[in-house]
């Protein structure tokens, strides 16, 4: 069914490489989307000894596993492979197929999920294994690539499943940015300040009403840009919109309402410091730094998933976003641009269980067509 999904869903791709792991499972789940070039390079990490075994059966074999930090450096169980080597193996891997592209091209790889973590790990700066849930079976994580940098555009993409896709128990908060505004268009910098949704940002709310739920609750930040897109998802199920103020946007001070070229023209010296030099101070003196609003938002995210259940729709905005889910991956500030801020009415999944907050996908949106 997985399988089948996914061939409908890539049945017009135009991808210029269409490459899988030699593994049974990719070559099968690949021979549905078309003739793929296999390579050993992209298996998953080899398990040695523990290769057909539980869980449950690897912590009672090996009863020490937990303290030897499983996924980093010179870890490695009985007979396979140093999680170091594997990381260099994956790296290599990718840049191959990212040097055989030309300008606009794409290539599919069908590979494991250990594999894509890894490669999301690589590009952002981090160790991503206990931040972020394993991709779902058939699920699409798209990495762009412009130049030397490469960003995670989206990631565990599977709506394709029309959420036939496992997850692990708990509370699901799914962060949806709002829709376009008046002053995403100008590209200014409104984090408390107030602008309208545009007749696009409008339309795209009512497409996420469509498609969107079922939600338990709906919770928003106090913008009315956030308000104004929660609305009729809100109206759709029957829920109330509730109003949290540490769902706001990252505030920027003297910056707010400028552009980022007014911004470095009124203050070159703290913008270059941010910008250029990666120093996360606060937005124009008197706002937030990256760490800040990523702190506040999280405080606001645990307390709405301690008093919630099901699945929550949270209407908040790009930046906030993105630290938030920063902080709970481990990303460098100097690495953010490793996700981009996520696209207007486009959600990104956190899954509160026995584990703690777990990103389980990022700027995920069936209902803008891509």
């Amino acid at each position: 069914m997985q399988v089948d999904r996914l061939s409908q869903r890539l049945d017009s791709h135009d991808a210029t490489l269409l490459i899988t792991s030699d593994l049974g499972r990719t070559r099968t789940t690949a021979s549905a989307i078309g003739h793929a070039e296999p390579s050993a390079a992209w298996r998953e990490f080899d398990l040695g000894a523990w290769d057909g075994l539980s869980t449950e059966e690897i912590r009672g074999r090996y009863p020490g596993v937990e303290r030897e930090r499983f996924g980093t450096g010179d870890f490695h169980p009985d007979g396979g492979e140093r999680f170091a080597d594997f990381a260099d193996r994956v790296r290599d891997a990718f840049q191959t197929v990212a040097d055989r592209l030309d300008h606009g091209e794409q290539a599919i790889v069908v590979t494991h999920g250990g594999v894509i973590q890894t490669v999301v790990g690589a590009i952002i700066g981090a160790t991503v294994r206990s931040g972020m849930l394993v991709p779902s079976n058939t699920s699409l994580t798209t990495i762009r690539l412009e130049g030397d940098h490469a960003e995670v555009f989206s990631y565990n993409d599977d709506l394709h499943l029309n959420g036939d896709a496992a997850r692990p128990p708990g509370t699901r908060l799914r962060l949806i940015r709002h829709g376009e505004t008046e002053a995403n268009l100008e590209h200014r910098w409104w984090g408390r300040g107030e602008t309208n949704l545009t007749e696009a940002g409008r339309r795209q709310a009512a497409s996420l009403a469509a498609v969107g739920g079922p939600y338990n609750e709906i919770v928003s930040s106090p913008s009315s840009r956030a308000v104004e897109t929660a609305m009729p998802v809100a109206a759709g199920a029957g829920v109330a919109v509730q109003v949290n103020h540490d769902l706001a946007e990252v505030h920027f001070g003297e910056w707010e309402g400028l552009t980022g070229s007014e911004a470095r023209a009124a203050d070159p010296e703290a913008f270059s410091r941010i910008f250029d030099e990666g120093r996360d101070e606060p937005r124009g003196h008197t706002g937030e730094s990256f760490a800040e609003a990523g702190r506040r938002f999280g405080r606001a995210a645990a307390g709405i998933a301690s008093n919630g259940s099901g699945t929550v729709g949270v209407f908040t905005h790009g930046g906030v976003t993105r630290a938030y889910v920063g902080s709970l991956l481990g990303i460098p500030f100097a690495r953010r641009e490793g996700f981009p801020i996520q696209r207007n009415t486009a959600h990104s999944e956190i899954i509160f269980d026995v584990s703690g907050p777990r990103v389980s996908s990022y700027n995920v949106a069936a209902h803008l067509g891509d």
